[in-house]
């Protein structure tokens, strides 16, 4: 779906620092957009995250970055997409140490946990940034330590097929795990329940 496509320029702009005491209107903005995008009115909801990522809004920044990605509402555009992915992200690595107080509100933690584990994927694919396997691996498992289940899964699978880091199947089950306690697991991933899995590798 996203193969053989040659990212045209768009008039947007880089994403900027927020600007303190705009943000509970950027955020209105920004949750206008999703109501907007559930109605199906893509286009409006785009302009609405482009909006509020332009003056630096995290999560406008994470939703205009997918809908780059995807083209919903706008021409598509994987390296515009990386961009705003790519700061969305920052802004969430940089709250790590706090992500629990400034980030409670559900929806804006969610979300911007997602928009790490959606630059894990970027660093995967190649999409509109070079394939790098190892960037993908600390992306995801920074997203999968913050609880997200598909970066757990996709986390999983780089520990046990060696894709990015080096193979380690304890890991793989461990991660697949978490998934699964989360409702997503994998068909036919029984073996991660074998109880050989259960503790770490000791290192020898």
């Amino acid at each position: 779906m996203d193969t053989d496509y040659n990212p045209s320029p768009v008039s947007v702009g880089p994403p900027v620092t927020p600007i303190s005491g705009k943000q509970d209107e950027l955020d209105e903005m920004v949750q206008q957009g999703i109501r907007l995008h559930e109605q199906g009115q893509f286009e409006q909801a785009t302009h609405m995250f482009r909006v509020a990522a332009e003056k630096g809004n995290p999560l406008g920044m994470f939703l205009f970055g997918v809908s780059m990605r995807h083209g919903w509402g706008c021409k598509k555009n994987e390296a515009t997409a990386f961009q705003y992915l790519q700061k969305a992200a920052e802004h969430a690595v940089e709250d790590l140490n706090n992500i629990k107080d400034t980030l409670n509100k559900s929806a804006s933690k969610n979300e911007l946990i997602m928009a790490i584990y959606e630059l894990g994927v970027s660093f995967r694919y190649g999409w509109g940034c070079k394939k790098n396997k190892e960037s993908a691996v600390y992306f995801f498992k920074i997203a999968a330590d913050l609880g997200d289940a598909d970066a757990q899964n996709d986390l999983a699978q780089c520990y046990l097929k060696g894709q990015g880091v080096k193979k380690d199947t304890h890991l793989a089950a461990k991660y697949y795990r978490k998934a699964d306690k989360q409702g997503q697991g994998i068909m036919g991933n029984s073996w991660i329940w074998k109880p050989k899995y259960d503790h770490p590798k000791s290192s020898k």
